[in-house]
């Protein structure tokens, strides 16, 4: 394997790493929304905007990621 093709599957193990956990604060702002939802409250407004916020951080990354592994599929 190639210095370039590491150095490419170490950024794409970050990456991976760094979904994951925002999955995970995601998830949390998700459970506070279904839980308004299913008692028909009003959301905390606060929730809302994490999970926003997460969800286009998670957006970029996997836009990155793809990038990331294509060019790492690419390399022979």
């Amino acid at each position: 394997m190639t210095m370039f093709k590491k150095e490419l599957k170490r950024e794409i193990d970050i990456l991976e790493s760094e979904i994951k956990e925002l999955e995970i604060k995601r998830s949390r702002s998700e459970a506070s929304l279904l839980e308004a939802l299913i008692s028909r409250r009003e959301p905390d407004a606060d929730e809302v905007k994490f999970f926003r916020t997460y969800n286009a951080e998670i957006d970029v990354k996997r836009e990155k990621l793809l990038i990331l592994q294509r060019k790492f599929n690419s390399i022979k």
